[in-house]
């Protein structure tokens, strides 16, 4: 049995339109041995909705990681347990400048990473985005019920 539960961790920014959420923030897949924990990407954008370090690439890169960091860590799971980033920047080169910054929360397991330059992000003074997937134990899993979108659907392979 697979079962998908979309989670919207509090104290985050997440857009919505009209009431309605626009994504979920967080998509976890549990299955009987594992489960796919999905962050969507992360901003500088703080829970008011404003952005933060505003042209400062290595303070959003803390902001970035530490909104990773407690997405996982609210449905179970750490930084430790990420397999693959996404890494979306307005400028690589000003990026290798500060990548250290990063490397202070992706200590002792580095995922896989691709690095995508791009012209924009959702705002303009955003200057980095970071998406992450994890794979843990079921066991470790928590908060999957009591988020305002719990689980959303079932279909071949899913259950509600």
């Amino acid at each position: 049995m697979i079962e998908r539960f979309n989670i919207a961790p509090p104290n985050m920014f997440n857009r919505q339109i009209r009431g309605q959420y626009t994504y979920s923030p967080v998509v976890v897949v549990r299955g009987s041995d594992h489960a796919h924990i999905y962050v969507a990407g992360k901003t500088s954008i703080l829970p008011d909705g404003q952005v933060g370090s505003v042209g400062d690439l290595r303070g959003q890169i803390g902001l970035v990681c530490r909104a990773v960091q407690a997405s996982l860590e609210h449905v179970g799971a750490s930084l430790d347990d990420v397999v693959r980033t996404v890494t979306y920047v307005r400028d690589i080169d000003a990026y290798y400048a500060v990548a250290d910054e990063r490397y202070k929360y992706f200590r002792t397991s580095l995922p896989t990473n691709t690095l995508l330059g791009i012209s924009r992000l959702a705002h303009p003074d955003m200057l980095i985005e970071i998406e992450a997937e994890a794979i843990v134990d079921p066991s470790r899993l928590k908060n999957l019920g009591s988020e305002s979108f719990a689980p959303v659907r079932s279909g071949p392979g899913l259950q509600k």
